[in-house]
């Protein structure tokens, strides 16, 4: 047992190594430069939890909480709902073209958050963008001069269907490994109990699916939350700072404003909110099991 756990530490340690090293340490040492007032390349001061209050009553720090909620629950809805609806479509063995529509799918998934921000960019530009020519060629004339990028009420949207085009084919392909992963035999008994397919999916799939709908939901959200590229390469936070999620908010502050200490104590606040979401998720969306 001893020559095991010798052998399973010596092949383990280096993941061990990269978590401590990569994600521990960085997050035991924002915690402490977010109790100290430190601008970047200059001694820090201890301050106790004065950047957190000053965050709470920082507008802008709650205009970054409200554009990233809004966008991140934007996003979850939609993803969830598609990844799950194109799963089924996926999953049903007399649908011709499978393998096409999985590569097609999980493309955008394995391309470059830049460079396909770049090519959306050219579809958001107004009148001779892709989109302008679409609703050109469906007599939506009024609509080709939307400004997606650079109007307030539009640009979250943008920044949602980009995050959404790129996302799902990832949520597709779990959502599919899960449904393979179900019983034939509950479904066919449910069938010949006389259940209909509506039925057959929300009572016996849908609660099935509940450990890899936590998982989905849970990795969407963080992963959402976090995101840089899409917003930063979209609107760069704008227009009127209705695009300016967490991200962006601490990006500045540490590197265009050099105030690392504050950075910090938003990093921190935003790494609770996120554990906070996961906890609470996993705990409502009770996970169940069968064999």
């Amino acid at each position: 047992m001893r020559r095991d756990l010798r052998y399973g530490l010596f092949f383990t340690s280096p993941a061990i190594a990269f978590f401590l090293l990569f994600w521990i340490l960085p997050v035991l040492l924002a915690l402490y430069y977010s109790l100290t007032r430190w601008k970047v390349g200059r001694p820090a001061t201890f301050i106790g939890l004065k950047n957190y209050i000053d965050l709470f009553t920082d507008p802008q720090f709650h205009q970054s909480v409200k554009a990233s909620v809004v966008i991140t629950l934007l996003v979850v809805t939609g993803t969830l709902v598609l990844s799950l609806l194109l799963a089924v479509l996926l999953n049903d063995d007399r649908l011709r073209g499978s393998h096409l529509i999985k590569a097609l799918i999980i493309l955008p998934v394995v391309t470059d958050w830049v460079a396909t921000g770049l090519v959306w960019q050219l579809i958001f530009l107004p009148y001779s963008g892709v989109l302008a020519g679409i609703f050109s060629f469906l007599g939506l004339y009024n609509f080709m001069g939307l400004g997606w990028t650079a109007t307030k009420s539009l640009a979250p949207f943008a920044i949602v269907i980009f995050i959404i085009w790129k996302t799902t084919g990832l949520y597709t392909i779990i959502f599919l490994a899960g449904l393979k992963g179900i019983p034939r035999q509950y479904t066919e008994a449910a069938i010949v109990d006389g259940a209909n397919a509506r039925q057959v999916f929300f009572n016996i799939t849908l609660p099935l699916l509940r450990p890899i709908t936590v998982f989905v939901l849970v990795t969407a959200f963080v992963s959402t939350m976090g995101l840089f590229e899409p917003v930063f390469m979209l609107t760069g936070g704008g227009p009127a700072d209705a695009t300016r999620v967490l991200p962006i908010f601490l990006y500045e502050n540490f590197f265009q404003f050099r105030n690392g200490g504050y950075a910090s104590a938003a990093g921190v606040l935003f790494l609770i909110f996120c554990l906070g979401f996961a906890l609470i998720s996993a705990r409502i969306l009770r996970y169940s099991y069968y064999e």
